[in-house]
């Protein structure tokens, strides 16, 4: 064989080698570009979840709690006994004080035998459900039958400010319907951190309901109006990714205490920008390409795993962070749980006060402190994780007879704890054990360790004398 057929078979094998590894390279930047795009997502999602769940599973629970307040039982079931001006302010007390000590935008109960419409002003109006428009949720909310619901609508007493209802039903103990309660609350955090996330990762973020209708938008004008289409939204399964449309993916969550999905849709045009400039590179510069494009590769994959590690990890305190949380629970779901099986919440008491007055370092001295309390008590038992700003969770399992000296010693800990900053430290448990209530779920486990410790900061802040939350 000549030269010439040597040169031309080494430049055939060469270019199809060449050929090969090119399309393989563009295939695997393409797989992994997906991914990256994924991990994304779900970063931002757990993020937006993260910010959702501390601002609305807490007034569900208090909305629940109210419906179960046998003061307010007795007070609609005598509501014909007083006056219009003695109910007008007893009422007014009590909504005043849950709206001022909670911060919530308003707080409210409607009477089935009257339909006086109370917040903390007193008796707003008298509503007519089959007459007045605004009036037509309250029999909506009958209509469904269920013990509480979301509902977005504008606050009529607070300028037409959408705002989140969370309804309740108020039944006596023998199943009469009272009426019913709740609060309202303005997504005023949640809407900020869409717009940041929207502007800096080209996203678009809402809430809908399970029909795909808009419900929180940093677009007012699609709120209940757009229905999202071409979406699957499906309770099970965490997070669900898909692509929704040419260069365009979405990524869905069921909030099972909300009844509604978050729904993150970003833009992949970058992803085809990146992959036709590999392309016309490979064209030009071959083999020199080639090596850049393995070398890319393996960078890639690096970072990517190194990002799987970081995303389970908060950066502040490097306790496991909100995403291995709800992972956790996804494997926990459905399972029989041990008798040592243990949950506990917790909550750092006067996080805003010390920002306030000491500044956001303070702040971050009384989380980091919080958290080694937690960690050097807790985590031989299991693991620990910081689920919010100044809320944290543990999934344990402690023997039995353990329990009682292990809550000591977290106790004794937080009780000595001083920082530079900051001299003391003060934080909320709520406890469930699975020993306890041995025929309930996981879900209703952590539902009654999250009530003890909201039962356990009230104490905490009645006892202090502190308010809630200082503005």
């Amino acid at each position: 064989m000549n030269r010439g057929k040597i040169t031309r078979l080494a430049f055939i094998i060469v270019f199809l080698c060449f050929f090969m590894s090119t399309f393989v390279s563009l295939w695997s930047l393409r797989m992994l570009g997906r991914q990256n795009m994924e991990e994304l997502s779900k970063a931002l999602a757990s993020r937006i979840y993260d910010s959702i769940s501390s601002q609305l599973s807490e007034p569900v629970i208090v909305s629940r709690t109210m419906s179960h307040d046998r003061f307010l039982r007795d007070m609609l079931r005598r509501e014909n006994r007083y006056g219009d001006a003695e109910a007008s302010g007893t009422m007014k007390a009590y909504l005043a004080g849950l709206r001022e000590g909670l911060k919530y935008e308003t707080a409210f109960v409607v009477s089935a035998g009257s339909k006086r419409y109370y917040t903390s002003d007193g008796m707003s109006k008298v509503i007519h459900p089959g007459e007045d428009p605004r009036d037509a949720w309250y029999q909506e909310f009958l209509e469904k039958g269920t013990e509480y619901d979301l509902d977005v609508d504008r606050d009529e007493f607070a300028h037409d400010a959408w705002t989140v209802f969370v309804d309740t039903r108020i039944e006596d103990d023998d199943g009469t319907f009272l009426g019913v309660c709740g609060v309202g609350v303005r997504m005023r955090g949640s809407e900020d951190l869409f717009a940041e996330l929207e502007r800096d990762y080209r996203a678009e973020i809402c809430l809908v309901d399970p029909q795909g209708l808009v419900k929180v938008d940093t677009d007012e004008t699609r709120i209940e109006k757009v229905c999202l289409e071409g979406i699957a939204l499906r309770k099970e399964g965490g997070y669900v990714f898909q692509q929704a449309g040419e260069s365009r993916y979405a990524i869905s969550k069921y909030i099972d205490k909300l009844g509604w999905y978050l729904v993150v849709q970003t833009d992949g045009r970058n992803e085809s920008s990146q992959l036709i400039h590999v392309l016309l590179l490979n064209g030009g510069l071959c083999l020199l390409v080639m090596g850049v494009l393995v070398v890319a590769i393996r960078i890639i994959i690096t970072r990517t795993r190194a990002l799987t590690h970081a995303s389970f990890r908060d950066q502040s305190t490097q306790l496991l962070n909100r995403r291995a949380f709800e992972e956790e629970k996804e494997q926990l779901a459905g399972m029989p749980l041990d008798p040592d099986f243990t949950y506990i919440t917790a909550d750092l008491n006067g996080l805003k006060t010390a920002n306030d007055t000491q500044g956001h370092m303070a702040g971050d001295e009384l989380i980091r402190g919080a958290a080694e309390c937690l960690k050097e008590c807790l985590e031989p038992y299991g693991k620990v994780f910081r689920i919010g700003g100044d809320e944290f969770a543990a999934i344990l399992k402690v023997p039995e007879g353990k329990m009682e000296p292990l809550l000591g010693e977290l106790e004794g800990k937080t009780a000595a704890w001083s920082g530079n900053t900051v001299k003391s430290l003060s934080i909320s448990i709520g406890c469930a054990r699975s020993r306890e209530f041995p025929s309930e779920n996981l879900a209703e486990i952590i539902r009654i360790s999250d009530e003890r410790m909201y039962a356990a900061k009230e104490k905490h802040y009645r006892e202090t004398g502190k308010t809630r939350r200082v503005t």
